[in-house]
């Protein structure tokens, strides 16, 4: 187990994987436009929040819709997102917060995919029946290309 610097809780090295794994899921399903697996990784009332842009959207059926929105907004263009400096703080047996910075790429197939994206998730990651997900994650933009599915 690894004691968190601030002095927090433990983190288990089960815990961190299983929660690395999560991240890696929803960068994954979100990058695929896969609407279930990404509305999978968060628990069924949870939360995605883009204060700098006003979007919030709650509830798995809801992030599954927008997720379907989004990838069909797209169309043939690719979207990549890779994570750094994974941080995770023990907030209690079943709970994490987890932050880490967040690179966004978009492209066309054949071409080199452009920086577009930069910013930080600060997320509440919760264990139930026995699995990892999201129950809220809040994305603070430094620079974002992104908008909402319905401003397209």
């Amino acid at each position: 187990m690894a004691q968190t610097s601030d002095g927090g809780g433990t983190v288990s090295a089960d815990a961190y994987t299983a929660i690395q794994n999560l991240y890696a899921r929803y960068n994954w399903c979100s990058d695929t436009g896969d609407a279930d697996g990404y509305a999978a990784c968060f628990t069924e009332d949870g939360e995605l929040s883009l204060p700098g842009i006003g979007l919030a959207i709650r509830g798995r059926e809801n992030l599954r819709e927008f997720k379907r929105q989004d990838k069909a907004r797209r169309g043939d263009r690719i979207r990549r997102h890779w994570n750094s400096g994974l941080w995770l703080e023990a907030a209690g047996d079943d709970t994490m917060r987890g932050r880490c910075y967040l690179h966004g790429y978009d492209g066309t197939p054949g071409e080199a995919p452009v920086l577009s994206d930069i910013g930080a998730y600060d997320d509440t990651i919760v264990r139930r029946g026995g699995e990892w997900r999201f129950a809220r994650r809040v994305i603070t933009m430094d620079h974002s290309a992104f908008r909402p599915p319905s401003e397209s």
